[in-house]
């Protein structure tokens, strides 16, 4: 594979929304579940980054072995999905970045994240991962079908942590916790491991050659998973919440705004929108940023002429009027102070035609 972008990479497996923002891209899962493979490998001569998808619909394999490509992987924002994301470590160490915090996992180890929380996978040491993501609408009907279940053992999941995780944030529309699941097997037991790893490859067999019933097969295989990382014998679960005060709330709202807007709302415009006072916003950004609330805002405006000026034909005067800067000289002025050359001179440089 040869990809232009890491974009056209990530769109392979999912539909992301805010695809060019450098603060929170937004995964949408079009399937009920999907199994996914990342491996990487650094300490080769070669190094590279893969990654493969299996779900109903389809299956693909990228791989990233270009040292530009790799260097940009490294360099990923945070995400966060509209589906529930289990990762399980199956060699190696996974370092991620949860929204401030970086945690370390390694083999037999892994999490499960909610939707709410911002997080990324760091290309920081050789690794081999599962990925089990699960949409809402699927986990809602495993749980709730009184069809799917009609043994005694089945029919009772309360003791389950990792189905009473899922199952209340699923359930609660209006959730706006972050909170995720940590899993880590029991000190000298390596059972639990070998069982995920089993039920792991089993759904990815099934996936890849359906028949008729499969996806039963999948269901239980799922509630399998789920069943395995709660016991007790087997897994340790500890449940964290990240607790943000108000400001870091407000903080978010505002970079999305300004994202969305390139950066050109108007302080009294994002006052009105978010119910502040401009001083209290400019305190805020200040606080994330170290940037005045119009110093953060600029850094949106550029960002979308760099891509102006590296992805489409318009002049640097239709830049500047689609960025709706009314004086000329100031739109030169940031973004020399940024690049110390021309957007001309950029342009020239950087365009990749």
């Amino acid at each position: 594979m040869n990809p232009s972008s890491i974009d056209t990479l990530k769109n392979n497996f999912f539909e992301i929304q805010n695809v060019n923002s450098s603060f929170n891209q937004y995964y949408h899962l079009t399937s009920p579940y999907n199994a996914v493979i990342e491996t990487y490998r650094s300490d080769l001569d070669q190094p590279y980054f893969k990654i493969s998808s299996f779900s109903p619909e389809h299956t693909s394999h990228s791989l990233i072995d270009a040292t530009e490509l790799l260097e940009k992987m490294k360099n990923r924002p945070l995400h966060q999905h509209d589906f529930f994301e289990i990762m399980f470590v199956l060699q190696g160490e996974a370092v991620v970045k949860i929204e401030n915090t970086k945690r370390v996992y390694p083999s037999g180890t892994g999490c499960i994240v909610n939707c709410n929380l911002r997080h990324v996978e760091l290309l920081s040491h050789d690794f081999r991962i599962f990925f089990l993501n699960l949409s809402k609408d699927y986990l809602l009907s495993l749980f709730q079908s009184d069809n799917l279940f009609h043994l005694v053992s089945e029919t009772n999941m309360d003791h389950c942590d990792a189905f009473h995780f899922l199952y209340n944030n699923a359930m609660d529309a209006d959730n706006v916790k972050k909170e995720y699941l940590d899993f880590f097997s029991l000190y000298h037991n390596p059972e639990g491991f070998q069982k995920l790893y089993q039920i792991a490859e089993e759904i990815i067999k099934i996936t890849l050659s359906p028949q008729i019933g499969s996806s039963f097969f999948i269901n239980g295989l799922i509630c399998r998973f789920l069943d395995t990382l709660s016991d007790p014998s087997l897994f340790h679960l500890a449940n964290i919440q990240v607790d943000y005060g108000n400001d870091f709330l407000i903080f978010t709202s505002l970079t999305h705004l300004l994202e969305n807007s390139d950066g050109r709302l108007s302080r009294h415009e994002l006052s009105d929108l978010l119910s502040y006072s401009g001083d209290y916003l400019n305190r805020i950004a200040k606080k994330y940023t170290g940037m005045t609330l119009f110093e953060y805002g600029t850094t949106f405006s550029i960002r979308k002429a760099e891509y102006y000026l590296l992805k489409t034909d318009l002049s640097i005067s239709e830049i500047i009027a689609q960025l709706k800067f009314t004086n000329k000289s100031h739109f030169y002025k940031l973004f020399y102070a940024k690049h110390h050359m021309s957007p001309k001179e950029f342009r020239s440089k950087y365009r990749k035609d």
